[in-house]
């Protein structure tokens, strides 16, 4: 007798022996022992009914059987022994006796365990399972031999080939289970209006937290990859095409299985999961075709020589899965309290649900904690062992957490899966590992590539690692572990975002793999998404927000992707002398506008009033300082970083130029220029005001004139002609007649700088200046002489007046003495300033408040401030407001509004107010407002409606708390109503913007930096701007478009404060950068 058969028949008859225990143990559990005499037990079981389980039970009932289907076929496969394929009759027969007489034992048994269900459903199922396991046996025993044999050596090509149809038969068994089709119309009408299915997302699969869903998608897309391994497999070796139709085959698995899910009574079927399959069978065909890439020695010693990173970036990932951020912490009292009611008998808790989630949370933490066995392969100095019990541990700490996580409880049964799982992965590595030595010596040529050169390995990495000729590369695994980080901070940013956090997280994962590939891409990227990329009014942040997320991975991968170049170590000292005192005023400022440092509470990321507003302004100057070095290296390397960052610019134009026509669309509409509406367009930023929306298009105008003297293809320039008109048309309807003089002479300057400096054909590029010129003023005309912007125009003296006195306030307020003078009051102290100082009206001020563990909104008196979140409505529905307030004074009043509302103009308004009593006591309100014609529009022009809340009191306070906007069928609109995610989801907007701006660009800094910011900002932009100015009166096309832009800013800058802007600070500080590198940016270079 063969080794391989002797092993094969011993690990039949141990897997044999496990599973029949774990039957058995599973069926009593929990073990509640109640002594019965035996006379009265065989009367009850030979009474045993016929129930009628219904939908909900049948897939228990299934379950049931589908748990002796392995007892009948690992019977099977033991009565046969060595000798499988003289398999007979008696070799079934004996078999399913066996399966009946444990299933009437199992049965019989659970009469002495009153918990357990005793019925004749139960005993049917499992005589079915038996019967249907035997069936398998016979087909298919032979096979499972051959995996067995292969486990104990029998090559590494076998191995592979058994492994991967087991694993098939096992998905497809595992995503069709718990096999419960609907039988009836009813069950079918049931499904259909149940939250079980989705055309993208089913909601039942939806309603758990982000990071769950996140790995839930992951789970779908990582379990269908062996499939394209097997199917790839298959396939002839140098087979074309092997790509999409590893797509087709993708679709139509995920078809198919989701169209079956969606008749099964507890299936989930949405067609994200097809996406999904389709992913995983793409990925795994395409691995498996270059295969001969794949150097797992290689790749097992990087994991080995940066075990630390790697298990670092695994405890994050499953801190993540298990609920760390998605809970609430709860205290000490709290998890003693639930230690106490926690039950330690292995497999307790599956009891308590049903065979389908039992089954679906057994192999999630499996997989959870499989990682553990891979590591302690690669690592190569412990043994499955270790890794059952480092894996135990690890699940202890888990497991041990969750007493203090609300809503979570410790399953004790999690650490032995834990163990087992990581004791098999790394068992199963350890078999291939030995398996392919075994190969290697023999002359076998590994499946896998292993044996692929150094050579090879080595060119493949340069190739990875490549960005373009003459980059100067540093250690791929550097930039291995930037990218891993980068992706682990994408799906944290994302998980933890109030908002959009699936195409969010999205955006992040591809921004690094774009980042990974082509670095100096980023030149592009930064400016378009510093206009499109904002999410606060929907998400409530704007401390650290999603373009943050977005620059910190552009720069942790920038940084890593790149290495210096000598060349750029010969630094203009001037520049850096500069920029190194600008970055001093902004260190000293932000530092004074900290302290005293606040304490840490729920209102420090809250307001515009909280210190830490000073670093949410600085990071706009942060983030330019560490893009100067990144956009160094590019220059350094021959990219062409004025191109780039134009074509960004005019990404970034035109998507504002869309949401601006989309904006006039659907309220004033487009031609309306008699209305006061004034467009905000993606910038949230205005919701204090502000000169946002014509500053950005007032510094990218000058870059898509430039763009249209490049050499670009006929549709490229029309493309650019059209968002030029656009610009011009979004600036007019902007109504801000600083933002006419600004983006007038930077468009004035560029045009000239692109035609008078340009060579080869001055008359065809004078005449096409003329043409642009003349088609602007032709756009511009019509609106400029409207009602409104005339209006707007006789009122310049008065208005100009009045700021005078807002800017004499603005000093008036400052503290007195020469550290005010030289560093100023602190960058973002203004409003905080201006509420407790200021003579002029204030603004209504809001925070968060807290009773015990109870978090409110309070609203102070002032100058209107609507709180106020996005809500979905149907015109002509009367909504109830419901929700908990309480004010110390008497006629204290709070108003509630439904409004069509982008950001600052409302329209359309259905409002309801309430009065306190003034006793101090909470006091629930139930208001009626009826929608009337909010949302009436048809669906292309259908505007964004919002609920808002407001404190109209003169001079009271309210507090609010557990805010509810239900229709008649009872949904809440409102999220995050009871305020205990903070401020997520709430945003807020204003009527009066002299709270928050000083309007004056030079004021502002003198405010925020003293005479040394002020000093330090004209020793960096002046200069930068001569030295712009010299190289476009030497021709340089590229150096006057930056001037133009620069100077348009400045204009602006006259009459509005835009350093308080951090995005806008951000842009400024790049192009006064490269100003000063202009010459430089003249060169020809390459994209």
């Amino acid at each position: 007798m063969l080794r391989t058969d002797r092993k094969s028949t011993s690990s039949g008859i141990w897997l044999w022996s496990i599973y029949i225990g774990f039957v058995i143990y599973g069926s009593l559990v929990p073990l509640d022992f109640h002594f019965l005499p035996l006379n009265q037990a065989i009367d009850r079981f030979l009474a045993i009914e016929l129930l009628n389980v219904g939908a909900e039970g049948r897939a228990d009932w299934v379950s049931n059987g589908v748990l002796y289907i392995p007892v009948a076929f690992l019977t099977v496969n033991m009565l046969a022994g060595q000798k499988p394929a003289s398999l007979s009759a008696w070799h079934l027969i004996g078999s399913l006796l066996f399966s009946f007489a444990l299933a009437v034992s199992v049965e019989f048994a659970q009469l002495y365990f009153p918990q357990r269900t005793v019925s004749l459903n139960d005993l049917i199922a499992e005589f079915l399972g038996s019967i249907v396991g035997a069936g398998i046996a016979f087909l298919w025993v032979g096979r499972f031999r051959s995996l067995l044999a292969a486990l104990g050596g029998v090559g590494l090509d076998r191995l592979l080939t058994y492994l991967l149809e087991f694993y098939a038969f096992l998905y497809i068994a595992f995503s069709i289970f718990p096999f419960d089709f609907i039988l009836s119309f009813e069950e079918f009408e049931r499904k259909l209006y149940s939250g079980s299915w989705g055309c993208l997302l089913a909601s039942d699969f939806a309603s758990s937290s982000i990071v769950r869903l996140f790995a839930k998608l992951t789970a779908e897309v990582l379990a269908v990859i062996p499939l394209g391994f097997l199917w790839a497999r298959l396939r002839p070796e140098r087979e074309p095409g092997i790509e999409l139709r590893s797509i087709r085959i993708g679709l139509g698995l995920g078809l198919s299985i989701e169209i079956i899910q969606f008749f099964l009574f507890s299936g989930i079927s949405q067609g994200l999961s097809v996406l999904t399959r389709v992913l995983g069978m793409y990925i795994g065909a395409v691995a498996w075709r270059r295969k001969a890439r794949i150097d797992v020695d290689r790749l097992s010693g990087w994991i080995r020589r940066h075990i630390h990173l790697v298990a670092c970036a695994y405890l994050f990932g499953l801190v993540l899965a298990c609920g760390w951020l998605d809970h609430r912490w709860t205290n000490l009292e709290t998890a003693i309290r639930v230690f106490s009611e926690t039950r330690f008998l292995p497999f307790y808790y599956h009891y308590y649900t049903t065979e389908q989630a039992a089954l679906l949370s057994l192999a999630a933490v499996a997989l959870m904690y499989a990682p553990v066995g891979v590591l302690a392969w690669c690592s190569r100095k412990t043994s499955a062992t270790w890794a059952f019990l480092v894996a135990a541990l690890l699940a202890f700490g888990i497991e041990a957490s969750k007493l203090f996580l609300e809503g979570l409880h410790p399953d004790p049964s999690n650490m032995l899966i834990a163990g087992l799982s990581a004791w098999s992965a790394s068992r199963l590595a350890e078999v291939f590992s030995a398996t392919r030595e075994e190969d290697d010596a023999a002359g076998l040529v590994a499946p896998l590539g292993m044996g692929e050169t150094l050579q090879g390995s080595r060119r493949e990495a340069s190739v990875l690692s490549s960005d373009a000729p003459g980059d100067s590369r540093p250690v791929v695994s550097v930039g291995i572990a930037a990218m891993v980080g980068c992706l682990l901070l994408a799906f944290w940013g994302a998980s933890t975002f109030p908002a959009f956090a699936i195409p969010l997280g999205l955006l992040l994962a591809g921004h690094t793999v774009l980042l990974w590939y082509r670095p100096h891409l980023l030149v592009a990227v930064v400016p378009a998404a510093a206009a499109l990329l904002d999410l606060a009014p929907w998400s409530g942040r704007f401390f650290f927000d999603e373009f943050d997320m977005l620059l910190l991975i552009t720069v942790i991968l920038g940084y890593s992707r790149t290495r210096r170049r000598s060349e750029s170590l010969r630094a203009d000292k001037l520049l850096v002398t500069a920029i190194g005192l600008l970055a001093l005023s902004f260190l000293v400022s932000t530092l004074i506008g900290l302290f005293p440092w606040p304490a840490i509470d729920a209102n420090i990321l809250a307001h515009y009033y909280s210190p830490l507003n000073a670093l949410r302004l600085a990071k706009g100057a942060l983030w330019a300082f560490l893009l100067y070095g990144l956009f160094g290296r590019f220059l350094s390397a021959g990219h062409n970083v004025a191109r780039l960052f134009a074509l960004g610019m005019a990404g970034g134009v035109t998507g504002t130029v869309l949401v601006i026509f989309w904006e006039r669309f659907v309220f004033p509409g487009l031609l309306n220029f008699s209305d006061t509406y004034r467009v905000t367009g993606p910038f949230s930023q205005m919701h204090t005001g502000g000169a946002d929306i014509e500053t950005y298009l007032t510094l990218g105008a000058p870059f898509l004139v430039m763009l249209l003297i490049d050499k670009r293809p006929v549709w490229a320039r029309i493309l650019g002609v059209l968002a030029l008109f656009g610009a011009t048309y979004g600036v007019m309807v902007t109504f801000s007649r600083v933002g006419y003089a600004g983006y007038g002479v930077a468009l004035a300057l560029a045009l000239v700088a692109t035609t008078a400096t340009a060579s080869g054909h001055p008359l065809k590029r004078g005449t096409l200046a003329i043409v642009l010129l003349l088609a602007v003023l032709g756009i511009a005309t019509p609106i400029y002489f409207s009602q409104f912007a005339q209006e707007r125009m006789t009122l310049v003296g008065a208005d100009l007046e009045a700021r005078r006195d807002h800017w004499r306030d603005a000093l008036k307020m400052r503290d007195p003495g020469w550290v005010t003078t030289v560093f100023g009051m602190g960058i973002g102290r203004y409003p905080a300033t201006h509420f407790w100082r200021s003579d002029e009206t204030k603004a209504g001020p809001y925070w968060l408040g807290s009773d015990a563990d109870n978090t409110f909104l309070r609203l102070g008196a002032g100058s209107p401030l609507y709180v106020e979140q996005f809500v979905s409505v149907q015109p002509g529905t009367d909504y109830t407001v419901e929700m908990k307030g309480r004010s110390a004074k008497r006629d204290s009043q709070v108003t509630v509004s439904i409004c069509e509302k982008w950001l600052l103009t409302s329209a359309n308004c259905s409002s309801a107010s309430y009065s306190f009593n003034g006793d101090g006591n909470w006091q629930t309100l139930k208001i009626r407002i009826p929608s009337g014609d909010v949302g009436q529009e048809p669906w292309y022009a259908r505007r964004p409606t919002k609920f808002s809340i407001t404190n109209t009191s003169r001079m009271a306070t309210v507090d609010i708390d557990d805010i509810r906007l239900t229709s008649d069928v009872g949904q809440d609109l409102v999220a995050n109503g009871d305020f205990s995610k903070k401020l997520d989801n709430w945003f807020f907007s204003v009527d009066n913007d002299l709270p928050w701006h000083i309007w004056s660009l030079p004021l502002q800094i003198l405010f925020d930096q003293g005479w040394l910011g002020v000093i330090a900002f004209g020793l960096f932009v002046m200069p930068g701007l001569w030295r712009a100015g010299q190289q476009a009166w030497r021709g340089n096309i590229v150096a006057g478009v930056l001037l133009a832009s620069g100077a348009g800013f400045l204009v602006i800058g006259t009459l509005d404060s835009l350093v308080d802007s951090p995005r806008l600070l951000l842009l400024f500080l790049l192009v006064i950068w490269m100003c000063w590198r202009c010459a430089r940016l003249s060169l020809p270079t390459r994209d």
